[in-house]
């Protein structure tokens, strides 16, 4: 009787005796709850900037302006933006003598994508493409011809040359939070004319918004401040709630065990 009792006491809690027969716990069910992990929402909100670029340019050059930009982000991941702005030149040859003049607006179109993998946070690396367009009038004049056989001169000077141009851009560029809402932000472009309207006189030295004409391409750069107006800039979190059996056998096929008893 003594070896019986401390057998029984032995057995786990879970499994207790009524009688002869030993009984387990009918299945039950448990709810699992998972979190995944948080997304940004669709869209982020917009962002305006300054360009200082050709702001510099132009104090330390012949030729520069005043560009401002809207960027709309969704995702965090796509960044359609357009850009605006003012060109100016004022140019003088050194050789020639030759002085170019204009001034005129732009418009630039196209996209950005952020290439880093976590979108949820504030600091961008980013690749884009852009399409320019400008319509202007320039001035050209310089010393006047002189007739190498009849003699004499006649002055050199056209007014208000009517042309229209069109480029692409490819650019890389990185945008870095200072505090809440400011960015600073730089860009590398390079910049490949497309087409530019031809007239009788001359071509142009310098297109408003993609810059001079020495070569078919060209090299730019942007320095932007950037403020963001991103009220939506909040992770979207959601929830999977599953309900699953608990892992026990089955009612149907839980054993039945008779445990031998002493008799005296």
């Amino acid at each position: 009787m003594f070896l019986m009792a401390v057998i029984l006491f032995s057995l786990p809690s879970h499994i207790y005796s009524q009688g002869n027969v030993i009984e387990r716990e009918k299945p039950s069910q448990y709810v699992e709850v998972t979190e995944e992990k948080p997304k940004p929402t669709f869209f982020q909100g917009f962002s305006i900037s300054a360009d200082l670029f050709p702001m510099g340019q132009k104090l330390l050059s012949d030729y520069g302006g005043f560009e401002g930009c809207l960027k709309l982000n969704l995702l965090n991941t796509f960044f359609p933006a357009i850009e605006a702005g003012y060109g100016i030149c004022d140019h003088t040859d050194g050789n020639t003598q030759i002085l170019y003049k204009t001034s005129a607006p732009y418009l630039r179109i196209g996209a950005d994508y952020n290439l880093l993998k976590n979108k949820l946070q504030d600091n961008v690396f980013y690749v884009g493409a852009r399409y320019g367009l400008s319509k202007y009038k320039f001035d050209i004049s310089g010393p006047a011809i002189v007739d190498p056989i009849w003699g004499g001169s006649a002055p050199f000077s056209n007014q208000g040359i009517n042309t229209t141009s069109q480029w692409i851009e490819i650019l890389v560029g990185a945008q870095v939070k200072i505090f809440k809402g400011f960015h600073m932000g730089w860009a590398v472009r390079y910049k490949h004319e497309i087409h530019s309207s031809t007239n009788d006189f001359a071509s142009p030295f310098y297109i408003p918004g993609y810059g001079t004409t020495t070569g078919a391409s060209c090299w730019g750069a942007s320095y932007h401040l950037i403020f963001d107006l991103n009220w939506g800039k909040h992770p979207r979190r959601s929830m999977n709630i599953e309900l699953k059996n608990k892992a026990i056998l089955p009612q149907d096929t839980q054993p039945t065990d008779n445990i031998p008893t002493e008799t005296n």
